[in-house]
Formats: C-alpha cells, sequence, structure tokens
C-alpha cells in the first residue's frame, strides 16, 4: 500500500525524459490552434514549472545537487495539481511510460520527508488530526442509512460535506427517487487523498485503516463515489477490500432507464483529471449527462482536457492560481456556445463555479442535473 518506487526506477524514468515539452501543447496540427496544456508552466512562465522542469529538479534532489529548499524549488514542485495531462500526451507522442504523477508524487513524498513542505499542507494534516476531516469542519453533514444490510454504500467526501453539499444531496436524493436502499458511514473519516497527492503518506495510514474497518462491518458490496479524488485513492492507496468500487456515473449508467426529463440545457463536460486520466472513465458522465442536456463539445477534452486547477493541493496552497486555471477553462465553454458547465467532482465544481461567480454560466455536477431531471 505504501510501497515507494525505488531509487533506481525514478532517475530511469526522469532520465527518459528528452526534455522536449511537446507535453505542454493539447494540439499539434498544423492547421490546428496550439493550446497549452500545463497549467502551472502556462501560469508561472518558467521551465521549472513545466513536467521536464520538475523532473530535472527531482534528479537533482536524488543526487544530492540540492541540499535545502527554496521558496522557488517549493513553489515549482508544489504548484502543480497533478493533472496528469503531461504523461497522456508524452504516452501520445512518444510511447515512453514515464508515469509523471507518480513522480511528483514521489518527489513530493521526498521533500515531505526532509520537512520541505509547505505551511499550507501541514495544516491540513492537522485539521484531519482534530475532525477527520481535511476542512477542519466542527459541524456534520446530515446523512442516515436507509438500512443497514443495503448492498450499496455512499461514501460522500470531504468536499461533498463541507464545501459543495449539494452534490451530495442530490446523490441521496436520487437513492431516494428510485427507492434504492443504501448505507453511509457512521463515521466517515477523509479518505487520506489530499495527504497522499502532497506527499505527506504516513499521516494518511490512521484514515485508511479506519475507512477499510468501517466498510467490512458495513457488509457492502458496492461503494459509490461522487469523489474522484476519494475514487482514486480508495483504488490506488488502499489495498484490495474485495468491494466494488464505482463512480456515481457508472452507477447511473447501469440504472439504465430512469425515465429523465431532458431540459433544453446547452453544457459542456468538464473531464476531471482523477476521473479522465488517472480511471478512464470518459463515457459514462457523458452518457448520463447527455439524458438530461445537449453536450457542446469543447476543444480540450477527454485526455487532452484543461484542469480546472483545483488538485494536487493547489487549491489550498495556491488560489489565485487555481482560480486562474478555472477561468481560463470557463473562456473554452463560452466558445463553445454553452451556457452551463457541468463536470462530475466536487472539486471541480466547487473552483470552476468560483470562478464563474461574475459570469452569466451556471456550474452543475452531472448527479444535480439528474436528481432535478428525475421524476420521484
Amino acid at each position: 500500500m505504501y510501497m515507494k518506487l525505488k531509487r533506481e526506477e525514478i532517475l530511469s524514468a526522469i532520465h527518459h525524459c528528452v526534455k522536449c515539452k511537446l507535453c505542454s501543447i493539447a494540439s499539434f496540427h498544423p492547421n490546428a490552434e496550439w493550446l497549452p496544456l500545463c497549467p502551472s508552466g502556462q501560469y508561472y512562465g518558467y521551465q521549472a514549472f513545466y513536467a521536464p522542469g520538475k523532473m530535472e529538479i527531482f534528479r537533482a534532489i536524488l543526487e544530492g545537487e540540492i541540499t535545502e529548499p527554496s521558496d522557488g524549488l517549493l513553489n515549482a514542485v508544489y504548484a502543480c495539481t497533478v493533472c496528469g495531462a503531461c504523461y497522456e500526451k508524452c504516452k501520445q507522442i512518444t510511447n515512453v511510460e514515464l508515469g509523471a504523477p507518480d513522480l511528483f508524487e514521489e518527489m513530493r513524498s521526498e521533500l515531505a520527508s526532509k520537512g520541505w513542505i509547505l505551511d499550507a499542507h501541514k495544516s491540513i494534516v492537522d485539521k484531519i488530526k482534530e475532525t477527520k476531516n481535511a476542512y477542519g469542519e466542527k459541524y456534520e453533514y446530515k446523512a442516515e442509512t436507509t438500512d443497514q444490510n443495503a448492498d450499496v454504500m455512499y461514501y460522500i467526501g470531504c468536499t461533498a460535506r463541507y464545501r459543495v453539499p449539494e452534490i451530495a444531496d442530490a446523490m441521496l436524493g436520487i437513492f431516494d427517487k428510485l427507492g434504492l436502499k443504501y448505507q453511509v458511514m457512521g463515521e466517515e473519516w477523509c479518505c487520506g487523498s489530499v495527504l497522499f497527492r502532497t506527499g505527506q503518506v504516513k499521516a494518511a495510514k490512521e484514515l485508511v485503516a479506519h475507512n477499510i474497518e468501517e466498510i467490512r462491518k458495513s457488509g457492502a458490496k458496492t461503494v459509490i463515489f461522487t469523489c474522484p479524488g476519494c475514487l482514486k485513492t480508495f483504488k490506488k492507496n488502499y489495498p484490495d477490500m474485495g468491494v466494488e468500487l464505482v463512480h456515481s456515473t457508472q452507477f447511473l449508467t447501469r440504472l439504465g432507464n430512469m425515465n429523465l426529463k431532458k431540459e433544453n440545457l446547452k453544457a459542456a463536460y468538464h473531464d476531471p483529471c482523477h476521473l479522465g486520466r488517472d480511471l478512464g472513465i470518459y463515457e459514462e458522465p457523458r452518457a448520463v449527462l447527455s439524458e438530461v442536456a445537449n453536450i457542446k463539445k469543447m476543444k480540450r477534452e477527454k485526455k487532452q482536457a484543461w484542469c480546472c486547477g483545483s488538485g494536487g493541493g493547489v487549491k489550498s496552497a495556491f488560489d489565485d492560481f487555481a482560480l486562474w486555471s478555472a477561468a481560463e477553462r470557463l473562456k473554452e465553454v463560452k466558445e463553445a456556445g454553452a451556457e452551463a458547465l457541468v463536470s462530475a467532482c466536487p472539486f471541480c465544481k466547487r473552483n470552476l463555479k468560483e470562478a464563474a461567480e461574475n459570469e452569466e454560466l451556471e456550474v452543475y455536477d452531472v448527479v444535480e442535473l439528474v436528481n432535478r431531471c428525475l421524476e420521484g
């Protein structure tokens, strides 16, 4: 579960990067517009913020060339959403699997072991220790199990509980309208995603153990997530629990005809990085959304989608950068002729909605529209 890559494996992967920086461009077609793909590199402008630059930093740390932290180094390492766009592009054009997101998480783990970490990320550990959620919130989001023997459990997640509860409300509303029995954890703790993404792996150990035990005791056979970050963490960082782990849109597609009332809404779909590039879930959200709205395509989609800007600990430490990235996405939404932007991730919804505060544009999660269009 906590196995780290070997030093030799890391250095081999780093040396395979020829520093071409083509991973920062979404399209190479001579007659197409060349759109940026790396939010941090595009925002900060220095080579250190692009994938090849970060790899060179990691090499220098491992080989002892960098022995002291600096503000510039910490910013370059942590002002990255770990969105994986560079990795997907590199695979597309070179067939060399660098595993850039894994490398960057390993780098953060190495830095954290040295105490080279941002105060904003350190404070998250303290919040989780005190309240068992990443936001340090002491109030409880109210959700009740309808059947203690239900095969389905809904793992809500910190962001849907404490920052965009309308997503959790909608998912629970769908269950109730369809008459589906479900469980929620009596004591749901943070999944640990933000700790794993910021290199604070040891601090997540207690969270993992608790959540595994709660799921084991519940007897649930399927755990549903509206948060791709939570889902990725359970799949990647937790041991196999012998239960099925699915995203809400995967679950909804299985239900078949839900008698949804389609709205005359022009909506662009934003691919969450963890859901798309990390988990390969691209079609289910679009299939569900097409049942309730008319989808307008954006230029950067699926494997080459532009990140919303809030992942990898960026929202907590570099909010201006996070909102800039979201604002860039909103420009693309308008260009596509959409009147609403729909995603399938609480982090995406929160950041995109904040960026759209003064825009004539609605921001939703897929489950919100499904709940709204569901007869019940």
